[in-house]
């Protein structure tokens, strides 16, 4: 069984994946915004209850962003979220990856899933522009 910070892992590098495929790599780093967008991606994603350490938190968004917020002092991470003045910044941390090679070192979901979950945050984040994907689930 893994831990509540492995699975907390899995799902910020997943989203991180996610949000690379879909060309955005760059959100804010304020601290409500991103806990609403975590909330309503969360909760509206369909493989939340794959996760259920997080599942069980009372407020699953706070421990996913202390994972983003932590994640740039990660070794060996396939995704990393770096703080760059008012934005986090992805990084996919396996040179010369790109997202779907790098969704292998993931957990087991394919990078269609972490899609999904990257468009629900981003739209959260910035309602009206939900950026469309071309990878299949």
């Amino acid at each position: 069984m893994t831990s509540k910070e492995q699975q907390v892992t899995e799902v910020i590098e997943g989203l991180g994946l996610g949000m690379a495929a879909v060309g955005t790599t760059r959100v804010t780093s304020a601290k409500a915004d991103l806990e609403r967008a975590l909330s309503l991606a969360w909760s509206g994603w369909g493989h939340s209850g794959d996760y259920p350490l997080i599942e069980r938190v009372q407020k699953p968004e706070n421990e996913l962003r202390a994972g983003i917020f932590g994640s740039n002092r990660r070794t060996n991470a396939a995704v990393v979220w770096r703080e760059r003045g008012d934005s986090y910044v992805v990084d996919i941390a396996l040179v010369n990856r790109t997202p779907e090679e790098a969704a292998r070192f993931v957990g087991r979901r394919p990078l269609g899933e972490w899609v999904l979950l990257a468009e629900l945050f981003l739209g959260a984040l910035n309602p009206g522009d939900i950026p469309v994907s071309d990878v299949t689930v």
